[in-house]
């Protein structure tokens, strides 16, 4: 969601929205209007006798014309059916608002408080989607359309509230604000009064399509109302998501962590307080838990960078009923209305039941993902067992098979020639290009670029193709080294090309919200039903179709996301040639095949950096990859020392600092590499160009692009570092960069620790 979509806190975003959303619901029909004006005038004259009479009573109760009841539709028959509770409601209900704003959410408050309280005495649940909606038509100055709470909250923490406040004051905010910024109703517009009462709705509607847009509609066509309790639309099986996850506590753990999430956390906070909750998980149980949360039970949303809970997660957070993610896991995730329809006909023995549920998707080769399917509905009171421990459905579980009124679908098994008549027969293992002729043409592009040691160029070349079809490598060291050139030219020279097209080297740039394989081998879009795909994926399907040459594929800083998770279908694939599955959707549906074999001419280069702002390399990731550092930066070697139009005692004297403080700074990792040294002779030209003095330039661009990184605990090797440091800038009268380490020398004698940024 961008912030300017997802964020209406300031008064002109919210009014350009609102005015936006009016203009858009005039354009189209309002064909319950009538009906509704009607209901609310009948409500609006109603007398005592009328609201204590049952027939009036359901009727209103039960009437739609505000919204529908959405999902979980609570009966309040045996309310209704009480006299006491149908004379209490005729006095509370009729009874006028006081004049005085405080006074008058202070009665609304009581109303809607004590009005549960007799609900949940009367039918042991709250209709909470009625009751908002049997209040907005009797208050409609008051309250929104907007009946389910969990989407009312969501919108009012977009305009600024709170996730956690009460129904009765977001609603209350919702409306004044909005009336305090579009002014009164102008009633000599038709319907204007009726258009300003849905507004929220169709505001909550907006910015619902702006930050997650769901496979299907869920709201009404016309801008109306939620969705009924009994219309559960299921999607294709090919578009669900394959299974869940098992997770530590299963549903206890989700709700415990539904609190953290209502006002949002990033994405290490929500990692972090998974941890502290569950200290004994690892990394991978703890990204399963988030997962579960954000992914599989669609309970959050991601708002530039921070997770929140939506509707459904605010409704889950109020009630803590499972009921209120029943129609997402039924219509949504492979294999959970299999389990409880296959349970509707009668108990079962857990090991009958995991088979059943196994059968569903031919790609699950164990147990696991419907054991863990099994563990989930048991968790949420859905599956018990009886007095022979046979699998069974609760009263919960009876009612949520009721809900599948739809034969389920199972995936079709895919066949293993799928691909022949789209994708040539790869042989086993592609042979390594010749090294000289890789040498010979990299030299030619290392003489207009960098250069690389050959002694380095032939470890790359030799751990990339020592294993017949896994050739992966990763480049790691200090930060401006030249490990993505290196990877560039390098593809460059094994891919026989004539020109510089580039048509088969990519380089990727992983970015940190990569949490699984969607962001490198595409997805299939929910609203078109069609594979959305990406350049990884391309240039895949072309290595594939194209065995004979190798390509490319530079995955730029891999860790800063966590690379197991994200290249987790081609670290399996890699081994072994394996197939690597990318949809279900019929083999007709677009270009992009059902799955493709691992080809055997790929060639995938990792770099990396490592800092607080990345992450570590698993094992599963260090036992496929061959691993180069660079780390030992000769700057003698630099090649552009000459290319700068300095003077040639400046360009000594920079050649000079420069080499002294990296052998200065070696020792602890905080030496630069060739990016470095090309920006402080690019200062140094423009600087002294513009008047500077010489040693006041060089002073300036060291203290800017060298001193930053110095940080370190007091250890003997860090303190000679920062003491041979301080010896290169005095030699030099940098006084100004001096005097900085001295600083730091400093705090490391007094506090244990030093850094640049303090």
């Amino acid at each position: 969601m961008s912030e300017q979509s997802g964020n209406l806190t300031s008064d002109e975003t919210l009014r350009h929205t609102a005015e936006a959303v009016l203009a858009t619901m005039r354009t189209r029909s309002r064909s319950w209007y009538p009906a509704l004006r009607q209901h609310l005038e009948r409500v609006r004259t109603a007398t005592p006798t009328d609201l204590a009479d049952r027939a009036f009573l359901e009727k209103l109760w039960e009437d739609d014309g505000i919204s529908a009841t959405g999902m979980g539709s609570v009966k309040v028959a045996t309310a209704l059916d009480d006299p006491g509770f149908r004379h209490w409601f005729a006095t509370a209900y009729g009874e006028p608002l006081p004049a005085d704003p405080a006074a008058a959410e202070a009665h609304l408050l009581w109303l809607y408080k004590e009005t549960e309280k007799r609900l949940r005495d009367k039918c042991d649940r709250v209709a909470r989607l009625k009751l908002n909606r049997v209040l907005c038509t009797r208050f409609p100055s008051h309250f929104t359309t907007i009946a389910d709470v969990g989407r009312l909250l969501f919108l009012h923490r977009a305009m600024g509230g709170s996730a956690q406040a009460h129904p009765v004051t977001a609603h209350l905010a919702i409306k004044q604000r909005l009336d305090r910024l579009l002014g009164p109703v102008d009633m000599s517009v038709s319907n204007a009064d009726l258009d300003r009462l849905f507004l929220p709705w169709a505001l909550y509607q907006h910015l619902e399509r702006e930050s997650e847009p769901s496979p299907e509609p869920e709201g009404v066509t016309e801008v109306a109302a939620t969705p009924s309790a009994d219309s559960l639309q299921p999607l294709a099986a090919a578009l669900r998501r394959k299974g869940l996850t098992a997770v530590k506590g299963y549903f206890a753990t989700i709700l415990e962590m539904l609190p953290l999430l209502a006002e949002g956390m990033s994405r290490e906070e929500f990692y972090d307080e998974v941890h502290r909750s569950y200290p004994s998980l690892g990394n991978y149980s703890i990204n399963g838990v988030i997962n579960s949360i954000a992914r599989e039970m669609n309970l959050c949303v991601r708002d530039d960078g921070i997770y929140r809970l939506n509707a459904r997660g605010l409704n889950l957070l109020s009630t803590r009923d499972p009921d209120e993610i029943a129609d997402h896991l039924l219509t949504r995730v492979l294999g959970v209305d299999h389990a409880v329809k296959a349970l509707a006909a009668g108990p079962r023995p857990l090991a009958d039941l995991v088979r059943h549920i196994k059968a569903v998707n031919p790609g699950w080769t164990s147990d696991v993902i419907p054991r863990a399917i099994v563990s989930w509905l048991s968790s949420m009171d859905v599956i018990g067992t009886d007095a022979q421990c046979q699998c069974m459905l609760t009263e919960r579980g009876l009612t949520w098979a009721a809900r599948v009124t739809w034969t389920p679908e199972a995936l079709s098994a895919k066949s293993a020639g799928v691909l022949a008549e789209t994708l040539p027969q790869q042989r086993a293992a592609m042979a390594a290009p010749p090294f000289d002729a890789v040498r010979a043409r990299l030299e030619a592009i290392n003489a207009a670029r960098l250069h690389f040691p050959a002694e380095l160029v032939r470890q790359l070349h030799a751990g990339l193709w020592s294993h017949p079809v896994r050739h992966f490598a990763v480049l790691t060291g200090i930060s401006g080294s030249g490990k993505t050139q290196l990877a560039l030219n390098y593809g460059r020279a094994i891919a026989p090309v004539d020109d510089e097209a580039d048509e088969h080297v990519r380089i990727i740039p992983v970015q940190p919200a990569w949490y699984d394989p969607a962001p490198l081998l595409g997805f299939v879009s929910p609203l078109t039903q069609h594979y959305c795909s990406t350049p990884f994926l391309e240039i895949l399907l072309h290595a594939a179709a194209d065995p004979e040459r190798p390509y490319v594929v530079i995955l730029d800083e891999m860790n800063l996301s966590h690379p197991e998770q994200y290249l987790a279908p081609l670290l399996s694939a890699m081994e072994t040639r394996g197939w690597i599955d990318l949809h279900d959707l019929p083999e007709n549906a677009g270009d992009v095949p059902q799955r493709v074999q691992y080809p055997a001419n790929l060639v995938l280069i990792g770099t990396l950096n490592m800092d607080e702002t990345t992450h570590g390399l698993s094992d599963k990731i260090l036992d496929r990859a061959f691993t180069l550092e660079f780390w030992d930066i000769d700057l003698g070697r630099f090649p552009k020392w000459e290319e700068f139009g300095l003077p040639a005692h400046l360009r000594e004297a920079s050649r000079n600092v420069l080499t002294a403080l990296a052998k200065a700074l070696s020792p602890v990792r905080l030496h630069f590499a060739w990016r470095t040294i090309e920006d402080v002779l690019r200062y140094l030209e423009c600087a002294t160009a513009a008047g500077a003095d010489a040693t006041s330039a060089m002073d300036e661009v060291v203290y800017a692009r060298v001193l930053p990184k110095l940080r370190g605990e007091n250890t003997a090797r860090f303190q000679k570092a920062l003491q041979d440091t301080l010896a290169v800038l005095n030699a030099h009268d940098l006084k100004r960069c001096a005097g900085k380490v001295e600083s730091l020398l400093a705090d490391l004698r007094e506090t244990g620790t030093a850094r640049f940024w303090r």
